[in-house]
């Protein structure tokens, strides 16, 4: 009984301190509504974007990166974006707050396209939207929005598929 007791209390030894370590924050660029901040694939600013996110944009920090950065994941529910952004850029809370609100539209005379886990339409599926859903663009990356859903889940979509 002992043995087990001790062998739990190690368990949750290992996994409470990865939990606590999560914490959130919100992108803060500065007063320029028009400002987005770089998610990198790796903690250097050599290192690819990404996208690049609008001051107000929440994020989960998943932990100190080094060097002034920090790993962090926006999104969740069925679809999550995860990278590198500047800690200095990543605050409680923002004065600005430059998501918009936008709907989806279908230049393919279809009632629906199809929200992507990455700004390419050749990445997986996260969900299919409805033609005149609202959804919050939170960041870009070329052609590509990051929009996020109700739920939290984050994917991307063509600027053509956004009114």
């Amino acid at each position: 009984m002992k043995k087990r007791l001790i062998a739990l209390l190690a368990a949750l030894m290992l996994i409470l301190p990865a939990a606590a370590m999560a914490q959130g924050a919100i992108v803060d660029n500065g007063s320029d509504p028009g400002s987005r901040l770089n998610m990198r694939a790796k903690p250097s600013r050599d290192a690819a974007a990404v996208g690049k996110f609008v001051s107000g944009t929440q994020v989960e920090v998943l932990g100190d990166a080094g060097d002034g950065w920090s790993q962090v994941r926006i999104g969740g529910g069925r679809g999550s974006v995860t990278g590198y952004m500047m800690t200095q850029y990543l605050k409680p809370s923002s004065a600005v707050d430059a998501r918009e609100s936008r709907t989806v539209v279908s230049p393919y005379g279809t009632q629906s396209v199809v929200l992507r886990d990455r700004p390419s339409n050749s990445y997986d599926a996260v969900a299919m939207l409805m033609v005149g859903e609202t959804v919050t663009v939170i960041g870009v990356s070329g052609d590509f929005c990051f929009v996020q859903l109700g739920d939290s889940s984050v994917g991307c979509l063509l600027g053509s598929e956004l009114k």
